[in-house]
């Protein structure tokens, strides 16, 4: 078996969950950026998303369920439950006047928002019939890879848990064999992955290592890589800082002590922000067995497709050098 650092795009399905704020859907946009690159055919998913991904991406969200293309070999898509069982019905049912009837039914409405897990079961659903999906005029898989953009760390695990809760309930018949076919797809490291992002902070960081103890012990699901976003990495130290301020204060010029002293105050906070990371970095190395990537803060006004492009391109060397190497060295 290839490990994951040489074959993260030879699987179809990657997961990307953190906390909230962290910046997932950033390197979900940004693994999906690569995926394309690469020549594969890829599907970006955002759960429950508000169209963020697509906006990252630099388009505008199509409708709910239905892929968008955002550049060559790379489509977005936003996904929720109600909208993936409603699309689950439309396969079952064919007579459109009778699927008409079911979706305006208030029982059916009362249906879907009360009960318990049917939204989230369904979403994983439509994750694993994308992943699956068969172009019928091509007879190839639509998508080479689907990567997929989960909901804040606390919801995801919902969502990830739903087809074993599912299939502990539901062991035979068509709940049953359904939740067997979703769990076999997210427990299987041939074909998922699931990528952890997080800042090197301590409640991100507490986060993330229950979600990595959970996704492991619990879930039984293979892990991918560990993204550590926004680091600060500074090149000095408190004694350079000094020595500076030193110098400041026989400076007889108001406009080069103000500018100066403005200067010396972000560098402490860069330099504060890089003990409190490497910290926190120390940790994540020691508690989390899991192939890491830092990912530098990215300075900008405003986030949109260009910072997305930069993250992607800093991560590349990681995610897709030790592939390439091995092709240089004719392995596969």
């Amino acid at each position: 078996m290839k490990s994951v650092r040489d074959a993260l795009f030879d699987r179809r399905l990657l997961i990307v969950v953190g906390k909230g704020g962290v910046g997932k859907t950033t390197m979900a946009c940004a693994l999906g950026l690569l995926a394309a690159q690469v020549g594969k055919r890829t599907l970006l998913v955002e759960v429950d998303g508000a169209g963020r991904a697509a906006y990252l991406l630099g388009v505008q969200p199509g409708e709910i369920g239905k892929a968008r293309p955002a550049r060559e070999s790379l489509s977005v898509m936003s996904l929720d439950g109600s909208a993936a069982l409603a699309e689950y019905l439309e396969m079952v049912v064919p007579v459109k006047r009778v699927l008409q009837a079911v979706f305006s039914s208030r029982i059916y409405q009362y249906f879907v928002a009360a009960a318990p897990g049917l939204k989230e079961l369904m979403t994983i659903g439509k994750i694993w019939y994308e992943a699956e999906r068969i172009d019928e005029t091509t007879g190839e898989r639509s998508w080479d890879v689907v990567v997929v953009d989960a909901p804040a760390t606390g919801h995801s695990m919902q969502y990830l848990g739903m087809p074993h809760a599912a299939h502990e309930v539901f062991r035979s018949g068509l709940v049953g064999r359904e939740s067997q076919r979703l769990i076999d797809l997210l427990t299987d490291p041939e074909r998922t992955a699931v990528n952890l992002v997080t800042t090197a902070e301590e409640m991100p960081v507490n986060e993330t290592l229950e979600m990595y103890q959970r996704v492991r012990e619990e879930l039984h699901m293979p892990l991918g890589w560990l993204f550590v976003n926004r680091t600060h990495q500074t090149s000095f130290d408190e004694a350079e800082l000094e020595r500076v301020q030193q110098r400041l204060a026989k400076s007889h010029d108001a406009r080069e002590r103000a500018i100066t002293e403005e200067v010396l105050k972000r560098a402490r906070e860069e330099a504060g922000w890089t003990v409190i990371n490497r910290t926190y970095l120390a940790r994540l190395a020691r508690e989390v067995d899991m192939p890491t990537v830092e990912v530098p803060f990215s300075f900008a006004e405003e986030f949109g497709a260009e910072q997305v492009r930069a993250i992607a391109s800093a991560i590349e060397p990681a995610i897709l050098g030790s592939a390439r190497r091995g092709k240089r060295h004719g392995r596969s």
